[in-house]
């Protein structure tokens, strides 16, 4: 969304406010903070936000009742003033470009330099962000505007604590000069010299400067917000990160970086939060308690304002396009299908007495021609399958009555059921606006290329003249699976070691369907994940295990994996017969790709060597199943 709208007006009609009420109140107070996300989750159209240009453009449609909300939510949070306007000064800095290519030489020279051209490129941008939030048409008629300084600017060396912004501009401007000349220069001791910077001194100008204008203060609350600080080189993100840490800044500032910039850091659980520094994840925002409900309404808000500015198709909510429920025709009339499997997975329990009520429950229907009847059949069969099997290790000889069925009967099971129906009936299961939202892991980029596979359905649609622009739920399905596909193809493309995490993914998809798809149905509705115990993400600390090639790949791959989005975490608690651990979901596209339900919960212990062999072999089959088929 910021990448590709050039201008704050459209930027503003795209924009979701919803992502402000998973903002944690503190992020507005001094301190360190970092965002971390998989890419696509938002971050540069989250700070964009708070850029003078775009609060004026919020502040001015603020009366506008289909943007009004963004307003408010802003205002909400002292950001924005009815009368006065925005607040706060933002400055948004991105480590993309020109950071990295500072020389190496020594550690001190280097650091020196990385301060040297972050401090002039904040004084910079505050007050060309300064000029825009007054107004102006250009950062010369800051000249207006007069400087005054709290007493910590005496601790300040290397900028001036001038009353003039126009001079704090050249200033800045030649000091990146200079920085760059000797970035250019063969012999950087042949350079003109420059005064060393031992500390990131903006930080302190930007806290202390006030700006007054027409005998008023202006901006009195500040933001500094530096994006993509994966791009740095790992010593400038420490010295970054740390130095700011310990600055103990008395404004908030924002780093966001991509998860790749985490490593190994990714296996472990928990964030950081610490007096000074807070890390927030924003995938983990979403995960928390209500949070994918809350992204649920965080997407369809988007999807609606991205429909309202296209002219393609009639404009309104995504939703209405989108068939939500199943109609006879969806099942293609594969009934008989349906009878023919289900008598052969009971046919041996037909003659116990133990199951005669079910088997007449059954009967009834076997001659409805319904889609509800069909999945209270599967869950007729998942049920009694289940049953037979503690049978033969209880020896239970009670006859079932129908209310026994009833009881047993939840949503677990009613959920294998449909996976089970789209596995064997071709029955579609991955349709809907709720499962578009659960399909998006979380994530605004995949959302989008997910809806955007829809939206070019709908157009053809349109373009055929069909009597109803409205997408059946096999219409929908195929659409999704081609962008499924598409996702899974593209992996090896995308990583340092693609093929073998690509390989990995797969392995686990294969393995969670073996398991998934069982008779009975045990980890009902279905298995999506693999999970490391304590012991076993140990060995990536064990000596032994970490000299071995294989070892340091495989938590290398891993590693990415979660970065990219294309597994998850989440912590496992200890019971009575396991230890806790840590459980490593797919992506939910990627679970449409492997035709997994999309459901949380259902997960299976692996060992470490299991993922070794996968990522390098492929297959899908533990080492447990492996000896147990020996």
């Amino acid at each position: 969304m910021s990448d590709h709208t050039t201008s704050d007006h459209d930027f503003v009609r795209l924009f979701s406010p919803k992502i402000m009420e998973k903002i944690p109140d503190p992020a507005f107070e001094s301190a360190l903070h970092v965002f971390t996300s998989s890419p696509g989750a938002g971050k540069t159209t989250l700070l964009r936000a708070f850029t003078p240009t775009a609060l004026r453009a919020f502040w001015n449609s603020r009366r506008l009742p289909e943007r009004s909300d963004a307003y408010q939510a802003l205002a909400a949070k002292g950001i924005i003033d009815e009368d006065k306007g925005p607040q706060l000064l933002g400055a948004l800095l991105s480590c993309a470009s020109g950071y990295a290519d500072l020389p190496p030489g020594t550690e001190h020279s280097d650091a020196n330099l990385f301060r040297a051209l972050l401090d002039c490129r904040v004084v910079l941008r505050t007050l060309r962000n300064l000029a825009a939030l007054l107004g102006f048409q250009s950062p010369a008629d800051l000249d207006s505007v007069t400087l005054t300084y709290t007493d910590q600017a005496s601790d300040i060396k290397t900028i001036p604590t001038s009353a003039n912004c126009i001079e704090l501009i050249s200033w800045a401007e030649e000091r990146e000069r200079r920085v760059y000349e000797r970035l250019d220069s063969v012999q950087v001791e042949a350079a003109e010299p420059m005064a060393s910077s031992v500390r990131f001194e903006s930080v302190l100008w930007m806290q202390t400067a006030r700006f007054h204008y027409m005998d008023q203060e202006v901006a009195p609350r500040r933001l500094l917000m530096i994006d993509d600080i994966q791009k740095l080189r790992r010593k400038q993100r420490a010295i970054l990160v740390e130095e700011l840490t310990e600055m103990r800044p008395s404004i908030p500032i924002w780093l966001a970086e991509r998860s790749i910039a985490l490593g190994d850091q990714l296996l472990s659980q928990g964030s950081r939060l610490e007096r000074d520094l807070h890390q927030y994840s924003l995938e983990d925002m979403w995960g928390a308690t209500r949070g994918s409900s809350q992204f649920a309404t965080f997407a369809q808000n988007i999807l609606d304002r991205r429909l309202d500015v296209q002219s393609a198709i009639p404009s309104g909510a995504f939703s209405q396009y989108l068939r939500d429920e199943l109609r006879p025709e969806d099942s293609r009339g594969e009934v008989a299908i349906a009878i023919k499997k289900f008598r052969a997975s009971v046919e041996r329990h037909e003659t116990n007495p133990r199951y005669a009520k079910w088997f007449e429950h059954a009967s009834d229907l076997l001659n409805t021609d319904t889609l509800g009847a069909l999945r209270e059949l599967y869950t007729t069969r998942i049920l009694l399958v289940r049953d037979a099997a503690k049978r033969q290790l209880t020896l239970e000889l009670i006859q079932l009555s129908a209310s026994d069925l009833e009881e047993r009967d939840n949503s677990q099971v009613q959920g294998a059921a449909e996976i089970f129906m789209r596995e064997e009936l071709h029955v579609p299961y991955y349709f809907g606006i709720e499962r578009l939202c659960t399909l998006a892991t979380n994530n605004v980029e995949e959302l989008l290329a997910l809806a955007a596979g829809l939206y070019d359905a709908l157009q053809a649609k349109q373009i055929l003249r069909k009597n109803e622009l409205l997408l059946s739920p096999l219409e929908q399905e195929k659409a999704l699976r081609e962008v499924a596909k598409a996702r899974r193809d593209f992996i090896p493309k995308n990583h340092t070691e693609g093929t073998r995490a690509q390989r990995l993914l797969d392995s686990v998809g294969a393995f969670c369907r073996e398991r998934t798809f069982l008779p009975s149905a045990p980890y009902a509705p279905g298995v999506t994940g693999v999970r490391l115990s304590n012991s076993e993400l140990q060995k990536f600390n064990d000596p032994t295990f970490t000299s071995l090639p294989q070892s340091r790949l495989v938590k290398k791959v891993l590693s990415e994996c979660v970065a990219e989005n294309l597994l998850f975490t989440r912590p496992s608690q200890a019971s009575t017969n396991r230890e806790a651990g840590t459980v490593f979901y797919l992506n939910r596209i990627l679970c449409m790709y492997h035709g997994l339900p999309l459901q949380m919960g259902g997960w299976q212990d692996v060992a470490l060597e299991d993922l070794i062999e996968w990522m390098e072999r492929g297959g899908g089959k533990s080492r447990r199943q492996k000896l147990e088929i020996d």
